[in-house]
């Protein structure tokens, strides 16, 4: 009797310890379809955070296949915007081309991105004034929580220097010769480009005259013509063969205010440019966010 009386306790024990867990299962069943759901959301919405982060790291640190498709105009296999330097035959991480930045196109980033989102934006603003550089894309729909935005600041400019002297020159009173840096152009480039002279005036120089040589052909540019405005290298001066050839540059201070200090560019620049294009804000690489948008 004491036996039979044992086995009904402990049976009733299992059952009252089964009923909560029987309730729970019910309610997970009941709400499988919720708990399925939100776990796909989440993974799909990191799918497209991992998606958009990928794709601004390959934009902003490399230079594409090929790495200099910015030069002849070709549409490259995989975009990337990185500057590209030719004499180490690197990308410069996180420094954008100008070139590569206006020629970019929605074809380009759709290729990258994949069909697996509705839309992109990207926007490369500079950090001192907020100016727009660049944007590229749809514009961000009102509403859609699916929204996932990434940025990282990069260095960016209006215009691209080709070759430059920065925080070099410095007048001790004497005519002082500078050897700069040489710089490639082809037939392509100088059917799409004009060349400038652009000084920076970082030192109060005044009385200022220099001679510019390129390829063994000398301007001549005084107080005036030195930085206001700036110069047009004439195209015949430059080389124009079907394949990249470089260009020999040689600056001399000739005359100037002692302890003066000026910074020296040559600015490549779409024709459609005009000098008054050709300053500092469009010309000195300066700090911008690179932020990108996607959704579905």
């Amino acid at each position: 009797m004491r036996d039979d009386l044992r086995g009904f306790l402990i049976s009733m024990d299992l059952l009252f310890a089964i009923i909560p867990l029987t309730i729970v299962l019910g309610m997970v069943a009941a709400d499988m379809g919720n708990i399925l759901y939100e776990m796909e959301d989440t993974i799909y919405q990191s799918s497209n955070d991992r998606l958009a982060q990928d794709t601004l790291n390959t934009l902003a640190e490399t230079s594409g296949n090929p790495p200099t498709w910015e030069q002849n105009g070709s549409t490259p296999n995989i975009v990337g915007l990185a500057q590209y330097n030719t004499n180490t035959n690197k990308s410069i991480s996180d420094s954008l081309d100008p070139n590569k930045l206006a020629l970019l196109t929605t074809t380009d980033m759709a290729n990258l991105i994949g069909n697996s989102t509705d839309g992109f934006n990207l926007t490369v603003t500079r950090l001192t004034d907020s100016n727009i550089l660049q944007s590229i894309g749809t514009t961000l729909p009102v509403g859609n929580t699916d929204i996932v935005r990434v940025n990282k600041v990069v260095l960016c400019s209006n215009l691209k220097s080709v070759t430059s002297l920065v925080g070099q020159i410095i007048y001790d009173g004497q005519p002082v010769v500078f050897s700069v840096n040489s710089f490639q152009t082809d037939s392509f480039t100088n059917q799409t480009y004009n060349y400038w002279i652009l000084f920076v005036n970082t030192g109060s120089s005044t009385n200022s005259n220099a001679t510019v040589t390129v390829n063994g052909n000398t301007l001549i540019l005084n107080n005036t013509t030195m930085f206001h405005p700036s110069n047009a290298i004439n195209s015949s001066f430059l080389l124009t063969n079907s394949y990249f050839s470089s260009n020999n540059v040689t600056l001399k201070i000739t005359t100037n205010s002692i302890g003066s200090t000026m910074d020296f560019y040559i600015v490549q620049a779409p024709k459609s440019f005009t000098s008054s294009s050709i300053n500092y804000n469009n010309v000195v690489p300066q700090e911008c966010n690179l932020t990108m948008y996607l959704w579905t």
